[in-house]
């Protein structure tokens, strides 16, 4: 099976979700991916393992202009958003997909592979717990240019000819399959991945994150007086760095980011899909950090209410590692709010198109 897969670099957090379902997929098909992307190719490689692909770089789509994780530029998004969606100098890459035969279009939010499976008659499936349109209603009241472009990516998204919403859904869609999380399952047990950077079974551990979006911690000197506890902190390092009570990882490392997640008693971070999905499944305490002004954090929110146990912060408490103070009792509210071990949205996503290709063949 030849699939062509556009996935948004809108963070780690959507490639992950799709890498996990690729990786499903290949289980019950023969795979030859190709992926468009602007994510660095040692990131498909981690998550793909053994599994054929090919990736080229290309944008494939806009999404938010970031000034840190937490922080966008709008007036830069509706800029970039009207030059994207005039949809040109993609002449190599329609030949490309004209010339591979492909089984279908794999879209993770990116309308630009919409618009090339419509434009070239090959078939389209869209993933997402959230769509762009959606995301830029909110800005309407403050700049009213970015209706056209919502107008224009609605129709879009709709012309996917399989959708299906990954929980936490934002924005329920008619004709959309809704599954569980997507998540990637851990690798390592939690003490075989503590040994591999030397903590000690008894030591508490937490895992500071940020997601995909590189981010400068401010309060690593305020984590080296805790000596209670041992701290993990992902993010946009040049190195690997050890101290007596913290290690700093860079996003490309030795470490399965979901192998990290067992090894931690509790993480905290910002709130992105592939952090909140990987959580959830692991049944980890969460100090939530939400982006102001974006309307995927409250669906995200109410999930995270209803199903991890924590607590919320502000990105400003989260810069000056105020909650670090608080990590004691955080740790000791922990509470299993599942009952059974989760059924992973992978599975049932690859169930859908499993079908869906079934049902086009015999057609």
């Amino acid at each position: 099976m030849k699939i062509a897969c556009f996935i948004t670099s809108h963070g780690f957090g959507h490639a992950t979700r799709t890498l996990a379902l690729i990786s499903k997929l290949a289980k019950t098909s023969s795979l030859e991916i190709s992926i468009f992307s602007t994510l660095p190719d040692w990131f498909f490689h981690e998550n793909l393992g053994s599994i054929p692909f090919q990736t080229i770089h290309l944008k494939t789509d806009v999404g938010l202009v970031q000034k840190t994780p937490f922080e966008h530029d709008l007036n830069s998004t509706l800029d970039q958003l009207n030059s994207f969606l005039q949809f040109e100098n993609n002449k190599r890459i329609i030949t490309l997909l004209e010339k591979g035969e492909f089984d279908f279009i794999f879209c993770d939010i990116s309308p630009l592979g919409l618009h090339l499976s419509k434009k070239l008659g090959i078939p389209s499936c869209l993933l997402e717990n959230f769509t762009w349109d959606w995301i830029y209603e909110e800005y309407l009241t403050r700049n009213n240019n970015f209706k056209k472009p919502i107008e224009q990516l609605k129709g879009i998204f709709q012309s996917a000819n399989l959708h299906i919403q990954t929980t936490p859904i934002c924005n329920p869609a008619q004709n959309a399959q809704p599954i569980n999380p997507i998540f990637r399952p851990a690798k390592k047990d939690g003490s075989v991945m503590r040994k591999s950077l030397g903590i000690k079974e008894e030591e508490q551990v937490i895992l500071v994150t940020t997601g995909g979006i590189p981010q400068k911690y401010s309060f690593i000197n305020k984590i080296k007086e805790d000596h209670n506890r041992f701290y993990i902190l992902t993010g946009a390092f040049s190195e690997y760095e050890r101290g007596s009570n913290f290690c700093l990882l860079p996003h490309k490392s030795a470490h399965y980011f979901p192998d990290l997640i067992q090894s931690a008693d509790g993480v905290v971070g910002k709130v992105g899909y592939g952090t909140v999905a990987e959580v959830w499944a692991a049944q980890k305490p969460f100090i939530a950090v939400f982006r102001e002004n974006f309307r995927e954090s409250q669906p995200m929110r109410n999930f995270i209410n209803q199903n991890i146990s924590g607590f919320e912060i502000g990105d400003q408490m989260f810069q000056r590692g105020d909650w670090i103070d608080d990590v004691g009792s955080f740790l000791e509210i922990n509470e299993n709010k599942r009952v059974s071990l989760p059924v992973n949205g992978s599975d049932q996503a690859v169930r859908l198109i499993t079908e869906w290709l079934n049902h086009k063949r015999v057609a």
